[in-house]
């Protein structure tokens, strides 16, 4: 099953959030795949497809809905799709999944368990420590994402059957792939690894210099979205644009039979 022959055509990069504002702070961009190239056609916050509710509930629905509908596609997210092996209390990844919101009645609840069961040590995901993640997925920066992304996302679509959530899962042509990527391990990869976000000409010029390397490699990006991603200071334009670079990076990855083995069939896989 390739690329072609399996109909996945359509990349998404989801810059995710967490945050009760989420449809402020979610970024999606969206491109295909043209010969050897990346082609970016949409970028834009999840504010803009539901404005008129800006609550993370609707928020988290609408992007739900927006992969459920999007058959022939991958996507790429960047919050962890699961936790360190050691404190998944012996349950399978499919299991932790299906019983993630008996097990974590709430987000804090999800950062207080694991940091006493850790011993208030944060423990990495062996993909974690392969990519140079910045943090551990119940890190006080990340783990909201981690919490919201497995129990509204990757959660209803196990249950409901409705994608190839990778590795974990096996591909199937009928149904979106999602894989977890982390635009900071990316950007370490290709030697861009530099602080981009905020204001200020600076910051600015550090955000133009990634864009031009990424089209430099492989990426075509139409003025419009090229001056979003630049006047966005908080950076989630430029992360998702990243996330959909990451996806078309590993496209030669997304292929069956590959043998993933423990622990990242149960603690989940960063592709880059």
């Amino acid at each position: 099953m390739s690329l072609a022959s399996s109909g996945q055509h359509d990349i998404f990069g989801v810059d995710f959030s967490g945050a009760k504002a989420a449809c402020n702070k979610i970024w999606i961009s969206h491109g295909q795949v043209i010969g050897e190239r990346l082609v970016l056609v949409e970028c834009y916050p999840l504010s803009e497809v539901s404005p008129a509710k800006l609550g993370r509930d609707h928020g988290l629905r609408a992007l739900l809905g927006l992969i459920c509908s999007s058959k022939s596609s991958i996507f790429g997210m960047d919050f962890p799709f699961g936790i360190p092996l050691p404190l998944m209390q012996g349950l399978s990844w499919n299991e932790f999944i299906r019983h993630f919101p008996e097990l974590y009645a709430s987000e804090d609840e999800f950062r207080d368990i694991n940091r006493r069961t850790s011993g208030n040590v944060e423990l990495k995901r062996a993909t974690d420590k392969d990519v140079k993640a910045p943090f551990c997925v119940y890190n006080l920066r990340l783990y909201r994402q981690t919490y919201f992304g497995i129990r509204d996302i990757i959660r209803p679509l196990v249950i409901s059957d409705a994608a190839s959530i990778l590795p974990m899962q096996s591909l199937r042509a009928d149904v979106p792939w999602i894989i977890e990527i982390c635009p900071a391990s990316a950007l370490k990869k290709e030697g861009l690894y530099i602080p981009y976000k905020g204001k200020g000409a600076k910051k600015q010029a550090v955000r133009e210099h990634i864009l031009d390397h990424l089209e430099r490699k492989a990426l075509d990006l139409p003025e419009d979205i090229r001056d979003k991603a630049l006047q966005n200071a908080d950076g989630d334009a430029l992360d998702s644009i990243i996330a959909a670079y990451s996806v078309f990076s590993v496209l030669h990855m997304l292929v069956p039979g590959k043998v993933i083995d423990e622990p990242y069939i149960n603690e989940g896989f960063t592709f880059m």
